[in-house]
């Protein structure tokens, strides 16, 4: 139970159906966004950070910490709050993160049934206009915003998030933990509204990596990546997670070629979500160069998107983490199995667009259903390899 008192936590639900399959235009207005208006409450004396200077005493010292407003420095990133157990820690102003161009984190926040908030009157910003060119991970180093490790059901809830100039938050090593109400806002590097070769790229909302038991509820995210990645972990819940301009929802597993348990994706559900836009719809990828590992019991129930340019349901064991790409060249050392699609609907946009497109090798994946399924709009005939779906393919 949080120690704080929220007054009114509004999780607005999600806007009408679409019917045209050009660029939509997309807020978070009235979607998903939990709109917390809650009274700061008053901390002990000492308790306050208004400084990076006061974050380390502050946090070894409270386990109730407002924090204020003010500039991180290059030199002191990543800003790290290990919490104590128990620790509840409210954002009330705008923190900002001078330009560092390393590839770490600006800013980690960890601990044992913790409560982290952001109040109506906080932001975190990134700065990623300074360091976008436009190739992401290919170009300059670049940060990722906000570490997230949290166990014991430790809660983060309605952070604002602006600018990030690469990933914007991994959760990494958590057991039994929720991120809800969260706006992950890198719309200013959108393609089109950012100057040509300085746009946002591989801005993932959110990394998900080594974690069990997350339930993620209620997020809006505006990126230029995928909207969630989930790289290995069990028992997921992702609820009400609208996303525009991304990649879609993905889990991406098979990377390493030495600890099977990081190339293990068990017990996922995707619902109740909508995509804007971007690239892909529904996306499972599996790399054909990496270890052994699976793909299983994987859901996916009343999910709506609108635009996708490319693929709206896709499962692939081709792609080479080595090479960055697809291969048409599917290997079985990650099976992918008990996959279910429920209550999918969508509109393609886009010249060479599929609705459906699956590379599987031969035998290595099994029970892919697609029921109440309609996705609309696509160019390109569904195309299936390794595995058909009765009526699709």
């Amino acid at each position: 139970m949080m120690s704080f008192q929220v007054a009114t936590l509004v999780a607005l639900l999600a806007i009408g159906a679409f019917a045209r399959p050009q660029q939509q235009t997309f807020s978070h207005e009235g979607i998903g966004y939990a709109v917390l208006n809650h009274t700061v409450q008053p901390v002990p004396d000492g308790c306050t950070i208004n400084s990076v200077i006061d974050v380390a005493s502050v946090v070894a010292a409270c386990t109730t910490i407002n924090v204020g407003s003010f500039v991180v420095p290059a030199a002191n990133q990543p800003l790290i709050m290990n919490l104590k157990q128990g620790t509840t820690l409210t954002f009330t102003g705008q923190i900002n993160f001078a330009k560092h161009a390393f590839k770490g984190y600006l800013m980690e926040i960890m601990g044992a049934k913790i409560n982290v908030v952001g109040s109506n009157t906080h932001q975190l910003h990134g700065h990623g206009e300074q360091y976008w060119d436009g190739i992401g991970g290919a170009g300059s180093p670049k940060p990722t915003f906000l570490y997230l490790k949290g166990t014991g059901g430790s809660q983060f809830t309605g952070l604002h998030i602006k600018n990030c100039p690469e990933r914007c938050v991994a959760i990494d090593g958590s057991n039994d933990i929720t991120v809800s109400g969260f706006l992950v806002d890198n719309r200013e590097g959108a393609p089109g509204k950012a100057p040509k070769g300085k746009e946002g790229h591989n801005t993932d909302g959110f990394d998900v990596a080594k974690t069990q038991y997350l339930t993620l509820k209620n997020n809006v995210v505006y990126n230029q990546d995928d909207c969630v990645a989930i790289n290995n972990g069990a028992h997921m819940t992702i609820d009400n997670l609208n996303c525009d301009g991304s990649h879609g929802f993905d889990i991406a597993t098979g990377m390493s070629t030495t600890d099977q348990s990081q190339n293990m994706v068990n017990n996922i559900t995707f619902k109740n979500s909508k995509l804007f836009n971007g690239m892909y719809g529904l996306h499972i990828l599996t790399c054909n160069d990496g270890g052994r590992g699976y793909v299983k019991n994987i859901n996916y129930q009343n999910i709506v998107f609108n635009g996708p340019s490319d693929y709206g349901i896709m499962v692939q064991q081709d792609f080479s983490n080595k090479a960055q790409h697809s291969t048409n060249q599917p290997t079985g050392n990650v099976p992918i199995s008990n996959v279910q699609y429920n209550g999918v609907t969508g509109t393609m946009n886009g010249k060479f667009s599929s609705a459906l497109t699956i590379r599987c090798a031969s035998g290595a994946c099994s029970n892919i259903g697609l029921n109440g399924v309609k996705i609309t709009g696509a160019r390109a005939p569904n195309k299936c390899t390794g595995y058909k779906v009765n009526g699709w393919c």
